[in-house]
């Protein structure tokens, strides 16, 4: 299947537009399914990377082909970060979508974003992007109230005694060009507070599935499906710690699988689905 413990690490794209990406394969002879693995965005790839990479492998082990890639300016893809925004990162989904096809010759390719990564995604969907799928982990609907609580964020962090002891809670000089330590230009802050995550804008794709928490509700995005998660299950957007790997629990295996099933038995399916409620398939799974 590969290098790296189950996955080839590869570049996809081309010139200045090179991305990293993994791809896992599932075993010769599987669905014809693939997934591609939209990341979290700014320190949340980072937490989340682990989490990601264990999600690809239980879909992958599941006969579902994965790929995982980082946008062009974050994580280990060309470009400084200040070169990132909205209309890069929605090419670089399309460039993702195509790779997977190519290399796992997928007849059928769904989306899982995590968080953030719904961004990115929806207004690619919305611009003609084309899935069999789209799967949001704990989504990021509203883009504009996301970047006000990430400079919320931000300054507690650049304020900080525990980051920054020697300062005594004088606060580090921030500017335009970073969020969260993460250099990010003031055109994708203005671009990313436009996006408004809604399934009904996306022609390319017969609806949405969910993976939330338990009582989770998201009036402004219609699901035909959700997933909940358990609560073993780690928290992506709950801290800016660095140090702790997020990981797939025991408990967050068993909706993984419900996932993969779903998908699977869902794969000739290209139109709207009525209502599906799997909170309880998911948990006694």
């Amino acid at each position: 299947m590969g290098e790296a413990g189950g996955w080839t690490p590869q570049w996809i794209g081309s010139g200045a537009r090179r991305l990293y990406s993994a791809l896992h394969l599932a075993p010769k002879g599987a669905s014809g399914l693939g997934v591609v693995l939209v990341p979290p965005l700014l320190h949340e790839q980072f937490r989340s990377r682990r989490l990601v990479t264990q999600v690809a492998i239980r879909l992958a082990a599941a006969g579902i082909s994965c790929l995982r890639f980082d946008f062009r300016g974050s994580g280990d893809s060309d470009g400084p970060g200040e070169c990132m925004d909205l209309a890069s990162m929605r090419e670089d989904v399309g460039i993702a979508v195509a790779a997977l096809r190519d290399a796992a010759d997928a007849d059928s390719v769904a989306a899982l974003a995590f968080r953030g990564g719904a961004l990115p995604l929806s207004a690619w969907l919305e611009g003609g992007g084309q899935v069999g799928r789209a799967v949001l982990w704990e989504p990021v609907v509203d883009g504009a109230a996301w970047i006000d609580e990430l400079v919320e964020a931000d300054a507690v962090e650049l304020r900080s005694t525990v980051r920054y002891p020697l300062r005594r809670g004088r606060p580090v000089e921030s500017d335009q060009a970073q969020l969260m330590g993460f250099g990010i230009s003031p055109r994708l802050r203005q671009d990313l507070s436009r996006v408004q995550v809604g399934s009904t804008a996306w022609p390319g794709c017969p609806g949405a599935w969910g993976v939330l928490r338990p009582g989770v509700q998201l009036p402004t995005l219609p699901l035909t499906r959700v997933f909940e998660l358990p609560a073993d299950a780690a928290h992506i957007g709950d801290s800016t710690r660095m140090d702790g790997a997020l990981f797939v629990s025991p408990g967050l295996q068993r909706v993984v699988d419900a996932l993969a099933l779903a998908l699977l038995q869902a794969r000739p399916c290209m139109h709207p689905e009525p209502w599906v409620d799997d909170r309880v398939e998911a948990r006694g799974a």
